[in-house]
């Protein structure tokens, strides 16, 4: 079954929570827990793959925090993706000829890797910063409680 780990998902909210509030003060990591709902042990290890991918800057100490590293307009879902997990995987045998003894004539091979293709297109057309403009249209459209 082809699924978005949890680690993908909240490091999309990571980068989310920093992309809505770029321009401020580096975003402490307990903000962003708060914000985004992520239980704080699985904030520490996503931010530390965030920060090797070079999708996250981090500094320590009183003027310390977090912020992007590129613009949310240069971070897309398949740069997170492949940050968080292992690269997108739909069959061993698109890669890996050698996996099945078919594989050269098989003609699901065939469609397995378009599968693949397709998906990593589609990840790579999305930006942090289109997803950021949506939460915050999305947020202004809600009526605040009185």
């Amino acid at each position: 079954m082809l699924r978005i780990s949890r680690r993908t998902d909240y490091a999309v909210r990571v980068l989310l929570s920093l992309a809505i509030h770029q321009g401020e003060r580096p975003r402490l990591v307990q903000d962003i827990v708060d914000e985004m709902l992520i239980p704080l042990p699985f904030v520490k290890r996503i931010v530390a793959d965030l920060v090797r991918a070079g999708l996250v800057q981090s500094r320590r100490g009183s003027k310390g925090g977090l912020w992007l590293r590129r613009p949310a307009d240069e971070i897309t879902l398949l740069d997170v993706v492949e940050a968080s997990d292992e690269p997108l995987e739909i069959s061993q045998c698109i890669d890996d000829p050698d996996f099945c003894p078919l594989s050269e004539t098989c003609p699901v091979r065939k469609r397995w890797a378009r599968l693949r293709a397709l998906i990593r297109r589609e990840l790579r057309s999305v930006t942090i910063a289109q997803l950021a403009e949506e939460s915050t249209s999305i947020a202004a459209a809600v009526p605040s409680p009185e």
